[in-house]
């Protein structure tokens, strides 16, 4: 394994590591449905240039596991994101880099916006789905370093 990443993955290296998951699921009108527990993996990929994100949660009493890779470069700008869970087809979304200290995830419907905060060792994102045209809060979710 790449003890470095690629240059183009430098803004995604301090999100590399083994996190503990914890958040809320929410409705149309902002209500918590269900409690989000579990851990996320961050690993580097031979030769620096991919991540492999590893998902393994509950939502409420439901296991949710996924494999996803993160990296490459989009025709749109930023990195590439196929995710692979129990659906026939993998999801495609894209991570581009906002601001220093801020990624943004794009899919079809859905955003999320990422923060690293306290020295590296926590991480806040907020899902958002489209709705109507509208943006609404879905998820909440916080990571601490393992």
């Amino acid at each position: 394994m790449s003890a470095t990443p690629a240059k183009n993955l430098e803004p995604l290296a301090p999100s590399i590591g083994q996190w503990r998951s914890s958040g809320t699921v929410l409705d149309d009108e902002g209500h918590v449905t269900v409690e989000v527990s579990g851990t996320d993996g961050y690993d580097l990929l031979p030769g620096g240039h991919w991540i492999a994100h590893e998902v393994d949660v509950h939502m409420g009493d439901q296991r949710t596991l996924v494999h996803e890779l993160i990296g490459g470069v989009h025709p749109a700008g930023g990195w590439q994101m196929h995710a692979f869970d129990e659906a026939d087809t993998p999801g495609v979304m894209r991570r581009s880099q906002e601001e220093p200290d801020l990624p943004l995830l794009h899919g079809d419907g859905v955003r999320s916006w990422f923060r690293i905060r306290a020295g590296e060792d926590r991480m806040t994102t907020l899902w958002e789905r489209e709705v109507e045209g509208s943006w609404l809060p879905w998820m909440d979710v916080r990571f601490e370093r393992l």
